[in-house]
């Protein structure tokens, strides 16, 4: 197991005093433990698997005694026979009721360990996500074993300003993923129903920085571009970057800290994390990996690309924009980020979920009811907005859905394999 001065620094969208507040301790502990730093995210340390501010109890050793046993070899069994076409597709479905909420991330660990499939576990809320990720890395022994993927903050149509840690923690979380490396991913209802990139647009190989490497500035700046970073005078926050001659502060997804790479011609002489509060240089750098600066990428080089992409995308709707969203429209195409239009756009923008990132994978369902009774709520709401909306005359009918559709909800957890594992006792 990493040990506490290693473990990869907890990733995830923060509201206002809590983000100011955690990064302030990463960069104290930061400052505390003077090392060579790594990047994070699909090459490194999972995302939101741990905080690297206390060190977990290794437990390890015990799920090996439950994936030992009969019932557990029998269940393992049973999966890999619906997947290899053997039997029936009711069996994919396997339900475990009145289990105390310690030994479901026991059972699942055992899982995980002796079927060799990866899991995802999903919860009501990110709150009992969080829980259940520390029990997961407690169990699993490893923090690289467990990634998170975190909620937006903000609601369905929502009119507020991205917050761009939790888009980039977001897009972290997939990419590790999708890497492959991680055993479980940790989610909740409202996570998989965003809209997110698609799996696509995730670099199978991003542009890995490193001291050494020969590469020019112009190619580093054009990639930042095109994966939606955002050019300032002074590099603060997550997806933001700006040149100063021969250097170049960035601040990538799956980064605890910016980066500021120099150069020496076309060689990148140096990579160092910075401190963004005041900007001095905190430890060396080995690597680090550019990917999409957010969730919401805008295709295109320039305004007229841009808004001529924007109209293929909406078809016939273009015709009939509001005011308001003609003027969004304007706006997102001449200054090539998304504002506080996200979440109104978000199924224009980034037409996918969480769900088309998951793979094969045995999918976890915590309390099954409050998981169906949240996908609900979440359904209720989002439909509530729109149809306001639509009544003010602010978005036409047949605008992109803001999240998931029920029916495709249904059919995921139709196909996919899953183990429901509930307090209650089943009714008879």
């Amino acid at each position: 197991m990493s040990d506490g001065a290693s473990a990869a620094p907890r990733l995830r969208g923060r509201r206002g005093r809590e983000r100011r507040l955690a990064t302030a301790q990463e960069v104290a502990a930061t400052r505390r433990a003077p090392r060579q730093a790594t990047g994070t995210g699909a090459g490194q340390g999972a995302p939101g698997a741990g905080s690297g501010l206390r060190r977990p109890a290794d437990l390890s050793p015990l799920p090996a005694l439950l994936a030992a046993s009969g019932e557990l070899r029998a269940l393992v069994d049973r999966y890999r026979l619906v997947q290899g076409g053997r039997a029936g597709r009711d069996l994919r479905h396997v339900v475990y009721a009145a289990m105390p909420h310690g030994a479901k991330s026991y059972l699942a660990a055992a899982l995980a360990r002796a079927s060799g499939e990866r899991l995802v576990w999903i919860a009501r809320d990110a709150e009992i996500g969080d829980r259940v990720v520390e029990e997961l890395v407690a169990w699993l022994g490893d923090p690289a074993e467990v990634v998170t993927l975190e909620p937006r903050t903000s609601l369905a149509y929502e009119r507020s300003e991205l917050v761009r840690d939790e888009g980039a923690a977001r897009v972290a979380a997939l990419a590790t993923w999708c890497s492959g490396r991680p055993r479980v991913l940790v989610t909740s209802v409202q996570a998989l129903f965003q809209r997110t990139l698609p799996p696509e647009a995730l670099p199978e190989q991003p542009l890995r920085l490193a001291p050494g490497q020969r590469l020019s500035q112009e190619r580093l700046l054009r990639t930042l571009i095109e994966l939606g970073y955002e050019p300032v005078p002074e590099v603060g926050g997550r997806g933001e970057f700006c040149r100063r001659g021969g250097i170049v502060d960035l601040f990538p997804a799956g980064q605890a800290l910016p980066i500021r790479a120099e150069w020496f011609g076309d060689t990148l002489d140096s990579l160092r994390a910075f401190d963004p509060a005041d900007q001095r240089g905190v430890n060396p750098v080995s690597e680090a990996l550019v990917l999409p600066a957010g969730e919401i990428l805008l295709p295109g080089a320039d305004a007229a690309e841009r808004r001529q992409t924007l109209l293929a995308r909406l078809g016939p709707l273009a015709r009939r924009l509001p005011e308001r969203l003609a003027a969004d429209l304007e706006r997102l195409a001449e200054s090539g980020q998304p504002s506080d239009t996200a979440e109104v756009w978000a199924g224009v923008l980034s037409p996918a979920t969480g769900l088309d990132h998951l793979g094969p994978a045995i999918w976890v369902l915590d309390e099954p009811a409050d998981v169906d009774d949240a996908a609900r709520a979440l359904r209720a709401q989002a439909d509530e907005r729109a149809a306001e909306l639509t009544e003010a005359g602010e978005l036409p009918r047949g605008w992109p859905d803001a999240y998931l559709a029920p029916r495709d909800w249904k059919r995921a957890l139709a196909a996919a394999s899953t183990l429901e594992l509930g307090w209650e006792p089943e009714t008879p």
